[in-house]
């Protein structure tokens, strides 16, 4: 069972809709800015540990 994140009424398994039945939420963009933002901390993580394995690469060093 699903549940509503506003509501936390439980929700059909086999309801596909984007808006909760009960409070009128909006299912898909419920907490949006939220999860925006951590999957922006999340490729920001990601990209400083590329950067850090591609420093290491000695065929990547500018030759001075």
């Amino acid at each position: 069972m699903r549940k509503c994140p506003k509501c936390a009424e439980s929700l059909s398994p086999l309801y596909f809709g984007t808006i909760c039945r009960h409070c009128g939420a909006d299912l898909l963009y419920y907490h949006f800015d939220e999860r925006l933002e951590q999957d922006a901390q999340k490729a920001d993580a990601q990209e400083e540990k590329l950067q850090r394995l591609l420093n290491k690469l000695p065929l990547l060093k500018k030759k001075q």
